[in-house]
C-alpha cells in the first residue's frame, strides 16, 4: 500500500514487516496477538505456533488465504474489510470499455510508429469505433461494485442487465438467465466470488455463446476465466476484446500466457482496479477501526 496505516489508540507493540515470504511468516507470527495480513497464507499450522494469536485482521475482502475453519476452531476472530472502494473498480472497468471501445491503445499504437505523419488527411479511420450509448452491459455479480458499475454505464447511455447466476435454477425478477444474457451483451463485466461453481466460468463454450465483437471485463478474480479459451476468441476475432486486472496466479510466473502472449485488443493490468489512493486509505482507516475496537473489547 502507498499510504500509512494508522495505529490503533489502545496500547500495543506494533512490529511492521514491509514484505513477508512464505517461509517467513511463522517466525514472524510467533508472538502476535492481533495479526494484520493481505496475501499471506495463514494456515492451521502457522495457528499452531502462534498460541497467543487472538485475531486476524485481513486488509482485503478476500478471504482465501486464511483457514477459516481453523480460526474457528482456536477462537481466533477473522475480519476484513468490505466495500472500501466500489467506485475505483467501477471506474477501472469503465475505463478500460472505453479504451476497448474507443480503441485508444490502437490509436495510440499508430501515432507511436509514425503513421498519423504519414497520412494524407487530418484523421485516421484504421478501427471502428463504437458508441456506449448503443451498447447493453451485462452485470455478473450483485454486490457494491457491480452497482457501481451498472451506475456509471448508465451514466453513459449504455442499457444495463443483471445476469442470472449460471447455476441458478430459475432466474430472480429483474435478471436475465445466463445463457441469454450472453446473447444480448456487448459488455460483459466480471464482479462475482470464486468458489467451486464459478471456477472457470467463462471458457470456450460460453465466449462462442458471446455476441460477435462483444468486450469481457474481469476485475474479480483470475480463475473464474479460462485463458486458453479467451485467447482463442480473441484470435479468431469473435471477441472484440478484453480486459484483464486478474490472474489465478499473482504475481504471475514470466511465462503465464496472458503475458506471453499480447493482443491489441486485450489489456491486461497487474491487479490495480482497487488501488486508488482514496480507496487504500479507506481500507486502512476500516481496518485499523476493526483491530481498535476488538482491542478495547479484550481489554475491558
Amino acid at each position: 500500500m502507498r499510504v500509512p496505516l494508522p495505529r490503533p489508540q489502545t496500547a500495543n507493540e506494533w512490529i511492521e514487516y514491509a514484505y513477508t515470504g512464505a517461509g517467513e511468516v511463522i517466525d514472524r507470527v510467533r508472538e502476535a496477538q492481533v495479526l494484520l495480513v493481505n496475501k499471506c497464507r495463514i494456515t492451521a499450522e502457522v495457528m499452531d505456533q502462534a498460541p497467543g494469536l487472538k485475531m486476524i485482521q485481513l486488509m482485503a475482502t478476500g478471504m482465501d488465504n486464511v483457514d477459516q475453519v481453523a480460526a474457528r476452531e482456536r477462537g481466533i476472530v477473522v475480519r476484513n474489510v468490505v466495500n472500501y472502494g466500489p467506485d475505483a473498480v467501477a471506474e477501472h472497468a469503465m475505463a478500460c470499455v472505453l479504451q476497448l471501445t474507443r480503441r485508444v491503445p490502437e490509436w495510440q499504437g499508430l501515432v507511436n510508429a509514425g503513421q498519423w505523419s504519414k497520412s494524407r488527411f487530418f484523421c485516421m479511420h484504421d478501427f471502428p469505433m463504437r458508441s456506449l450509448k448503443s451498447m447493453t452491459l451485462g452485470v455478473l455479480g450483485n454486490g457494491a461494485i457491480g452497482d457501481h458499475v451498472a451506475q456509471f454505464a448508465r451514466a453513459f447511455g449504455m442499457a444495463v442487465i443483471r445476469v442470472e447466476r449460471r447455476d441458478a435454477t430459475e432466474v430472480r425478477p429483474g435478471y436475465v438467465a445466463f445463457q441469454e444474457a450472453l446473447a444480448r451483451c456487448d459488455v460483459l463485466s466480471l464482479h462475482c466470488p470464486l468458489n467451486d461453481q464459478t471456477r472457470g466460468l467463462m471458457g470456450a463454450a460460453e465466449f462462442a455463446a458471446m455476441k460477435p465483437g462483444a468486450i469481457l471485463v474481469n476485475t474479480a478474480r483470475g480463475a473464474l476465466v479460462q485463458f486458453d479459451a479467451l485467447k482463442a476468441s480473441l484470435d479468431s476475432g469473435h471477441l472484440g476484446g478484453a480486459a484483464i486486472d486478474v490472474l489465478e496466479i499473482e504475481p504471475p510466473p514470466a511465462d503465464h500466457p496472458m503475458l506471453t502472449w499480447s493482443h491489441p485488443r486485450c489489456i491486461v493490468t497487474p491487479h490495480i482496479a482497487w488501488a486508488t489512493l482514496e480507496a487504500q486509505a479507506n481500507l486502512a482507516s476500516i481496518a485499523m477501526r476493526q483491530v481498535e475496537e476488538f482491542m478495547r473489547g479484550v481489554s475491558q
